[in-house]
C-alpha cells in the first residue's frame, strides 16, 4: 500500500469500547507511541509505527465509539478523523463475543469509503462461550478481509497489519436503505459531489438527509448550497411522510436489520445462551424446515383475506358505478336527446371500461395493507431469507429472489432490480424468470374469473395461480441454466434481518395507498384511453350490424382460432388478451365494453337521487358489516356469517358465465398469468438486456402461456366435467 502523501500508509484503529482496540494498538506500536494534537483542531489523538515486511506504517488509535453518528465528541472524531484526514485504510476492531452489536460500527465505517480490514478479536473467549463464527463466509458477505485475533496474546496481529496494507477493501454501497430513500439518494448524491466533493459522497448525502447539521455545513454558504439543502429538506420530508419516522431512525433501523441479517448467517450458538425474542421468534419463522410452509401457509391466507373480505366492496362499488352512476349519465344523456352513439361511448365504453377495472380497487387496498402488514413487521425479510436458501438448493442465485419479489408488484421495477446482481448472465436470466412472477395488474382477472366460475374456492384457486409462475420460473431457471447460460459462481449477499415490531398505522396506510393510487392513475389515464379505442373499434364501420363484424371483430377472429384447443377459441377472449398487452388491467376493461355494451340496450330507470344516495350510503355500510363479519369467521372457532364463502358478484362476472366453461375459465387464467408481459415491462426488458432478450421473452412466454394453458385446459374437462 502506497499512501496517498508519499509518507507511510496511514491506518486507523476504530472499535467500540472494550472491543480490545487499544490492546491491539498496543501491542503492535510497543514503546513507538506518541499522544499529539490532530492538526488544526484541539483533540489528542494517539498514534505510533510499526513495520511490516520492511515498510513503515503509521497506527492512528481513535476513541472508542458504537457509531458515527456525531451524537458524542467520540463519534465526532473518529468520523472526522476519516472524513478530513482520509487515511489509506482502517481496521475495525470486533468483539466476537458480540459481533451483532460490533458489526454496526463496521458497516458505517465501510460507507465512508475506506478500506477496511475487519479483526474478529477476543476469539478464544467466543470460542469458549460457544460461540462459533463463519469468518470466511463473513468475508465473502462483506468483501473485506476478516482477520480472528486475540489481542492480548498477539495472535495473529502480523496477519492483521499485512492483509491491511495489501488486501483492505471498501464497499460504500453495503447497504440498500429502500427503494424510496434509495431514490432520493440518488437524485441528491451528484448534487452533494459537485458541491463540496466530499470522498464519500453517498455518506455525506445520507447525513444532509437527515438533517446533520454538520453535513449541512460543509456544503458552504452559497446560494447553490442553500438550494440543496433545501432540497434535503423537501426529501427528508416524503420519505417521512411515506414511512411515518425520520430520516435518521429509518438509516438505522435498515443498518441495524443489515447487521442482524449478517450475524444471522455466519453465527452458531450452543444452546443455553440468552437470546432475544425475535431470535426465538425466528428459530420458527427462519427455520430451514418449517420456514418453508409458514411463508406459503401465510401467503394463502393473504390470499383468502384478500379475496373473500374484499368481495363485499367490490360489489358496492360494481352497483355504484355500474348501475347508480351509470344510469344517472344515460338518465341525463337522454333528458338532453343527446345522440345515441354519445350514450353508447360514455356509458358502454367509458363508464363499462373504467368501472369495470375500478371495482377492484377494495381487492389492491387489502393485498397491499396485508402485504405492508408482513413487510413493516420485518416478516418479508424472513421470507427473502427462507426462499434464498430454497434457491441456492435449486441451483438458482439466491440474490435473485429481490428482483422475483419485487416482480409480484409490478414486473417492470423487478426488471430493473437486476442490477443488483453480480453478472451480466445472472442478470439476463433472473430478468426472464421476472414476468413469471404475477404482478398485481392481472389480479383482477384472477378474481372476476375465480368468483365467477370457482366461488367455493376462489382464493385457492387465485393462490394456486401464484404458486404456478413460481413453480414455473424456478423450472425456468434450472432449463436455461443448463442450456443457454451454464453454471455460474453464486455470489453470497446479506439478508437484512429486522428486529419484529409492530407495523405504524400511518406507514400501512401510505404504502398501501402509494401502490394503489397507480391502479387509479391507470384507470383514469391508459384504462380509460383503451376503452375508448375499443368502444370505437366495435363500432366501426358506422351501422356495423354486430360487434362480431366490427373491426375488432374481425381483427380479433383471425387469431381466435389459436385459442381454441384451450377452450376459449371466441374472438372477444382473444380480443382482450391482445390489448392486455397495453396492461393486463385493460383485459376486464375490454371484455367489460364487449360484454356490457353488447347486451340489449334498456331506458335508463327513473333518477330518484334522494334514494340513490341513500342507497349508496346504506350500501357501503352493510359492505364495511359483511366485510367484518368475514374476517372474524376466518379466527378458528369463530363462525358469524354461517354462509359459504362470499364472491364478487359483477355484472361482468355474470356475463362470463354464459361465454366460458369453468375449464375454459382456468385455461384463460393460466393463460393470463404466463402470456407475453406489458408494453412497459418488455420495454424494461429491452433496455436492460437488449431486443433479442426481449423477443426471446416474448414468444417464450407465449409458448409456455399456450402449453401450459392447453394442458390445464384438458386437466380441468377431466376433473370437471366440461
Amino acid at each position: 500500500m502506497a499512501s496517498k502523501t508519499g509518507d507511510a500508509p496511514v491506518v486507523v484503529l476504530a472499535g467500540n469500547p472494550n472491543a480490545g482496540k487499544s490492546t491491539i494498538f498496543n501491542a503492535l506500536t510497543g514503546g513507538r507511541q506518541h499522544v499529539g494534537n490532530w492538526p488544526g483542531k484541539t483533540v489528542a489523538v494517539a498514534s505510533g509505527a510499526v513495520r511490516w515486511n520492511g515498510q513503515a506504517v503509521t497506527l492512528v488509535d481513535l476513541p472508542g465509539t458504537y457509531s458515527l453518528s456525531a451524537h458524542s465528541l467520540e463519534e465526532l472524531i473518529a468520523r472526522d478523523f476519516i472524513l478530513e484526514e482520509r487515511p489509506d485504510a482502517a481496521i475495525v476492531v470486533a468483539d466476537a463475543t458480540n459481533l451483532e452489536r460490533n458489526l454496526y460500527l463496521a458497516a458505517q465505517v465501510l460507507e465512508l469509503g475506506v478500506p477496511v480490514t475487519l479483526a474478529l478479536n477476543m476469539m478464544d473467549r467466543a470460542e469458549a462461550e460457544g460461540i462459533a463464527i463463519d469468518v470466511e463466509l463473513l468475508a465473502r458477505l462483506l468483501g473485506v478481509p476478516v482477520v480472528p485475533t486475540v489481542g492480548t496474546r498477539r495472535q495473529s496481529l502480523v496477519d492483521l497489519v499485512g492483509l491491511t496494507v495489501t488486501q483492505a477493501a471498501s464497499r460504500p454501497n453495503l447497504i440498500d436503505y429502500g427503494i424510496e430513500l434509495e431514490a432520493e439518494i440518488s437524485a441528491l448524491q451528484p448534487q452533494v459531489a459537485a458541491l463540496a466533493g466530499p470522498a464519500a459522497p453517498r455518506y455525506a448525502t445520507l447525513k444532509l438527509l437527515e438533517g446533520d447539521a454538520l453535513a449541512g455545513q460543509a456544503m458552504g454558504d452559497t446560494p447553490q448550497a442553500a438550494a440543496l439543502r433545501q432540497q434535503a429538506q423537501q426529501a427528508a420530508a416524503r420519505v417521512q411522510a411515506l414511512y411515518g419516522d425520520d430520516v435518521e431512525l429509518l438509516v438505522a433501523d435498515r443498518r441495524y436489520g443489515f447487521v442482524h441479517g449478517l450475524a444471522h448467517q455466519v453465527v452458531k450458538r450452543r444452546g443455553g445462551q440468552q437470546r432475544s425474542l425475535t431470535d426465538r421468534i425466528d428459530d420458527i419463522a427462519a427455520h430451514r424446515v418449517l420456514g418453508l410452509p409458514i411463508f406459503f401457509g401465510l401467503m394463502a391466507l393473504v390470499f383468502k383475506l384478500t379475496a373473500d373480505a374484499s368481495a363485499p366492496f367490490v360489489d358496492w362499488i360494481d352497483a355504484t358505478v355500474n348501475g347508480v352512476l351509470a344510469n344517472w349519465v344515460a338518465a341525463g344523456l337522454a333528458a338532453v336527446a343527446a345522440p345515441a352513439w354519445l350514450s353508447s361511448l360514455l356509458v358502454d365504453g367509458v363508464m363499462a371500461g373504467v368501472g369495470g377495472v375500478l371495482v377492484f380497487l377494495p381487492v389492491l387496498l387489502i393485498l397491499y395493507f396485508c402485504l405492508a402488514l408482513l413487510e413493516d413487521s420485518g416478516y418479508m425479510a424472513r421470507a427473502a431469507f427462507v426462499m434464498d436458501k430454497l434457491m441456492h438448493l435449486l441451483g438458482l442465485h439466491g440474490k435473485s429472489f429481490i428482483p422475483l419479489i419485487v416482480g409480484f408488484g409490478c414486473n417492470v421495477p423487478g426488471i430493473l432490480a437486476t442490477r443488483t446482481l453480480g453478472n451480466r448472465r445472472d442478470r439476463i436470466l433472473t430478468g426472464l424468470m421476472v414476468p413469471l412472477m404475477s404482478c398485481a395488474a392481472r389480479l383482477p382477472v384472477y378474481v372476476i374469473f375465480a368468483a365467477a366460475f370457482f366461488p367455493r374456492r376462489a382464493s385457492a384457486v387465485i393462490f394456486g395461480l401464484y404458486l404456478l409462475g413460481i413453480a414455473l420460473a424456478v423450472l425456468t431457471g434450472l432449463l436455461m441454466r443448463r442450456t443457454l447460460f451454464g453454471k455460474t459462481a453464486d455470489s453470497l449477499f446479506v439478508l437484512e434481518l429486522p428486529p419484529y415490531r409492530l407495523p405504524a398505522w400511518r406507514g400501512l396506510r401510505s404504502h398501501m395507498w402509494r401502490h394503489s393510487a397507480e391502479f387509479v392513475r391507470k384507470a383514469a389515464t391508459l384504462i380509460l384511453a383503451a376503452s375508448v379505442i375499443v368502444w370505437a373499434l366495435l363500432n366501426l364501420p358506422v351501422g356495423v350490424a354486430s360487434t362480431e363484424e366490427s373491426i375488432f371483430g374481425r381483427l380479433s377472429g383471425v387469431i381466435a382460432p389459436i385459442f381454441e384447443p384451450l377452450g376459449f377459441g371466441n374472438w372477444q377472449a382473444a380480443g382482450s388478451l391482445v390489448t392486455g398487452l397495453v396492461a393486463k388491467e385493460v383485459v376486464i376493461s375490454s371484455m367489460a365494453v364487449i360484454y356490457l355494451g353488447d347486451a340489449p340496450a334498456e331506458p335508463p330507470a327513473p333518477v330518484d337521487l334522494a334514494a340513490d344516495l341513500r342507497g349508496i350510503v346504506v350500501g357501503f355500510g352493510q359492505a364495511v358489516v359483511d366485510s367484518a363479519r368475514i374476517v372474524l369467521s376466518m379466527i378458528p372457532g369463530v363462525d358469524l356469517t354461517g354462509e359459504e364463502p362470499a364472491q364478487a358478484d359483477t355484472a361482468l362476472s355474470k356475463a362470463l358465465q354464459s361465454h366460458f366453461t369453468p375449464a375454459a375459465a382456468l385455461a384463460f387464467l393460466v393463460f393470463v398469468l404466463l402470456y407475453a408481459p406489458c408494453i412497459a415491462a418488455m420495454g424494461a426488458l429491452k433496455a436492460e438486456f437488449g431486443t433479442r432478450w426481449m423477443l426471446f421473452s416474448f414468444f417464450y412466454l407465449l409458448a409456455l402461456a399456450w402449453i401450459t394453458g392447453f394442458i390445464a385446459y384438458q386437466v380441468a374437462r377431466w376433473l370437471l366435467g366440461g
